[in-house]
């Protein structure tokens, strides 16, 4: 039989405990925005320190939780990105036109390395939103 460990989370964990947490709560996109067939994010980062992360592509159907919140690609940063506006944004957009959405979002989260000094992590998300309504009229991002 396993013990269960009386170490205390360290903050990185705790977010991604409370992330993963919120998540299992969210409720469908369809039933969020029913007006949404899609919402479709590609992110780009940008580290001026050192290589950036991977860029990473999300697409959301009706099933799929409505939650927006990224960690920050850097395993040791206690940061995320929360896009939960911009697809508002997007899902008030009226009639069938294009639903389009860029932005630059800078990390709030400290590295590991940084806690002494207080540091915020250097990473920049560029990113592109895009829907379809549930029509079916697409609006990819570009």
């Amino acid at each position: 039989m396993k013990l269960a460990s009386r170490k205390i989370a360290s903050p990185i964990e705790q977010r991604r405990d409370r992330r993963l947490h919120d998540r299992e709560r969210a409720p469908p996109l369809r039933q969020l925005f029913p007006q949404l067939g899609l919402v479709r994010l590609e992110m780009v980062f940008a580290d001026p320190t050192r290589p950036a992360p991977s860029s990473q592509s999300h697409t959301f159907y009706g099933a799929a939780r409505a939650f927006f919140r990224f960690a920050c690609p850097c395993f040791d940063c206690d940061g995320e990105f929360d896009l939960s506006a911009t697809v508002r944004e997007l899902a008030a957009a009226a009639g069938p036109r294009l639903r389009q959405v860029r932005g630059t979002l800078q990390c709030q989260g400290i590295r590991t390395r940084d806690r002494a000094s207080g540091a915020h992590c250097p990473i920049e998300l560029q990113f592109q939103a895009g829907t379809t309504t549930a029509g079916g009229a697409r609006t990819e991002p570009v």
